[in-house]
């Protein structure tokens, strides 16, 4: 059964990969015939099926991308096909016109962008107006034919199918319950339907990093929590095996609706029904069966999945838990063997394709898995509980461990990290574990590399000292005192990052943070910071701007209790021996960028760093000329500033904060003023971090931390 499914899966791969020549890939199968023709024919006849699948779903995405959409006014209801999803820029939805459109096929979608949350769900109709572009794409690997850039909408009268409006219900309920209190009520909406988006980016990513992220991709064991507390809900309903199956296949329903159909989800369901359904017909299948089953059932009937990564993680994760159960048997008690063998079974089998996607598996991910899977279990059970009956204590009690849960990726996100080489030495020291005589040795040496790679020390700076870090795309700068006082400049647009930044340059506190403006290019990256690291006080942008990403970091604050205000615009400020000059903004602009907090930051005796953000061309018309040795250009180097206004500023070293883009950032121009004007240049891009010295260098790191105090008077 396991080898018709890969070869279903393969066949299928190649049809969408290769098209007709993927036939060709049948040929190893066509000449198992020889040896045994009646396992061959069915190998062949399920092949062609999943070749004929993977082709089709590869044809249908061809024709949507290729769909000419008309462009212009858009006023007409529309359908969603799934729940509107919170981006740095807004919410945006895949949806289908509802009715359908006169000469166009009613399942070629639209993604349709809002400005803010549309309170909306799968499968319900809204009354859209806004105008739409014949702009194709893929969202979250879905086709679109057009984008709808909604003005306004409404709610329109509709039912969605009955399944689906009961695992709305189901879904609303939950999430009423646990959005809005925080993060770790935020990640139990995750444990219990699949939904992460209240989770900040870098939580998410320290569940990556730890090998946490499959607890929160509603997998085999949340649905086999949730039937077992289905059949209990049930009563007298689910009195025998074949009653107790029947109401699982229905909870099925109600499941795969609420959390969505992500391929886990499909994966798992799809398992548990062949098992639910063997019940009743008196068929008892294995689990490896049923896995086979499932990658043949879903792979036949929607092509498209055999090359989603999601399907299949779950699918070699189930496989690799399969196996490694009885990895351990004799050499540890069976629960903890159990629970070991399959956790490391599991990180195993979809290592190859973490290293693949993501580029690095974490080392560590088994130890984590054996404290957090079982907290993650008991916690589910809770959190299920208290959201039916809506006992709070119950809830507040799974909140405790989500929050444990929270603190295991936290501390195991800094462990390390394995590529390729890292992965084959691990499989060769498990293999060689089975050796009673090698494993001391193994146990040893891997101990004393394990130590190596985590105590490593941070990287050093001649303090006092700017550091204009390489975090692609965006703005982060981070200034150290004399004494070891640390304030962050923006965080840049990725939490991940700027969390690998600061922990390499040592940065355990920061006294001071700054957010320029609203933009997700500086914004997003602080949700590293909030939260996560004690600060000080922050500086928030000036109003009236905003945005999702800054919403976001605005939330957090709050709940994290740091104390906040916005820049003291004209009062200079001392951070140890930094000398603060809070510039601009000097009133309200209509651009975001010109709404950007300009620092000039200073020590006696040493060069003058002026930071300015995003500013274009009026807000450096209302600041006039500001001279500083050191210039971190505005806007990545984008076109978008008063050429003369950048000679005046006089700097002998301007630094662009830049990553890949598709905006011709840095400007030619930008740079050949500044090079006209004496200046040597410094590009993230290419240079990676670019450090700053602001006086002597002395490292008197570790001093007692003081905080910024207001020498304005």
């Amino acid at each position: 059964m396991l080898a018709m499914a890969a070869a279903t899966w393969l066949a299928a791969l190649a049809g969408r990969w290769f098209g007709w020549l993927g036939l060709l890939g049948l040929i190893p199968v066509a000449v198992t015939l020889i040896r045994r023709p009646d396992l061959a024919v069915i190998a062949v006849f399920l092949a062609l099926a999943g070749w004929w699948s993977g082709h089709g779903s590869a044809i249908r995405e061809a024709a949507i991308l290729s769909f000419s959409t008309p462009e212009g006014r858009f006023e007409a209801g529309v359908r969603l096909l799934g729940d509107p999803r919170r981006e740095a820029h807004g919410w945006w939805a895949l949806a289908v016109p509802n009715p359908p459109e006169p000469g166009r096929p009613p399942a070629i979608p639209l993604l349709v962008s809002f400005e803010s949350d549309p309170e909306a769900m799968a499968g319900e109709t809204l009354l859209v107006q806004g105008r739409r572009t014949g702009r194709t794409g893929t969202a979250r690997g879905k086709p679109y034919s057009g984008v709808v850039s909604a003005d306004s909408w409404q709610a329109m009268p509709s039912r969605a199918p009955p399944w689906l409006e009961l695992g709305n219900r189901v879904r609303k309920r939950a999430l009423e319950r646990l959005e809005g209190r925080g993060t770790r009520r935020a990640l139990l909406a995750g444990f219990l339907v699949g939904e992460t988006s209240g989770v900040p980016e870098a939580d998410q990513e320290a569940m990556r990093s730890s090998g946490l992220t499959h607890l929160v991709a509603v997998s085999g064991s949340n649905v086999s929590l949730f039937l077992t507390l289905a059949v209990v809900a049930a009563g007298p309903l689910a009195a025998g095996p074949r009653r107790r199956a029947v109401v699982g296949l229905i909870a099925l329903v109600v499941l795969v609706a609420a959390t969505r159909w992500e391929p886990s989800v499909v994966r798992a369901s799809v398992m548990a029904a062949i098992l639910l359904g063997g019940r009743i017909g008196g068929w008892a299948p294995d689990a490896f069966t049923a896995l086979a089953a499932t990658v043949v059932g879903v792979v036949v009937v929607s092509g498209e999945m055999s090359t989603d990564v999601g399907f299949a993680m779950s699918v070699l994760a189930t496989l690799g838990v399969l196996v490694g159960a009885n990895l351990f048997a004799g050499f540890l008690s069976r629960p903890v063997a159990t629970l070991a063998g399959a956790t490391l079974g599991a990180q195993l089998a979809v290592a190859p394709i973490v290293l693949t996607v993501f580029g690095t598996v974490p080392l560590m991910a088994p130890i984590a898995n054996l404290v957090a899977v079982p907290v993650v279990s008991a916690t589910t059970v809770v959190a299920t509980i208290g959201v039916t009956i809506g006992w709070e204590p119950l809830l507040e009690l799974a909140s405790l461990g989500a929050g444990l849960v929270l603190a295991v990726a936290r501390f195991s996100a800094g462990w390390p990290q394995l590529g390729w080489v890292g992965y084959g030495f691990s499989c060769v020291c498990l293999a060689s574990c089975m050796s009673r005589r090698l494993r001391p040795w193994v146990v040893v040496g891997v101990a004393v590399v394990v130590g190596f790679l985590t105590v490593a020390p941070p990287t050093s700076l001649p303090l006092p000292a700017a550091v204009v870090l390489d975090v692609g795309q965006g703005d982060a700068i981070l200034v150290r005192a004399s004494d070891g006082s640390a304030l962050l400049v923006d965080g840049g647009p990725d939490p991940a990052v700027l969390d690998r930044k600061l922990t390499e340059y040592g940065i355990t506190s920061l006294d001071l943070v700054v957010l320029t403006h609203v933009h997700a290019d500086h914004a997003t990256g602080l949700q590293a910071v909030v939260g996560r690291r004690p600060v000080g006080e922050l500086w928030l942008p000036t109003a009236p701007h905003t945005t999702p990403a800054a919403e976001e970091i605005f939330e957090l604050v709050e709940a994290a209790g740091i104390r906040a205000r916005t820049p003291p615009v004209g009062r200079t400020l001392l951070l140890g021996d930094l000398t603060l000059e809070v510039l601009a903004p000097l009133r309200r602009y209509a651009s975001p960028n010109d709404q950007s907090a300009v620092l000039r930051i200073s020590t006696p005796g040493g060069p003058r760093l002026l930071l300015t953000g995003d500013i274009e061309t009026h807000a450096q018309a209302d600041l006039g000329p500001l001279a500083a040795e050191v210039l971190k250009v505005p806007h990545q180097g984008g076109a978008t500033s008063d050429l003369g206004w950048l000679q005046e500023v006089g700097a002998s070293w301007a630094v662009i904060s830049v990553g890949p883009n598709d905006y011709g950032h840095p400007s030619p121009e930008v740079i050949d003023t500044l090079e006209a004007a004496g200046a040597r240049i410094s590009r993230t891009d290419l240079d990676g971090d670019v450090v700053v010295p602001l006086g002597p260098h002395v490292d008197v790191a570790g001093e007692s931390i003081e905080t910024p105090r207001d020498v304005s008077r």
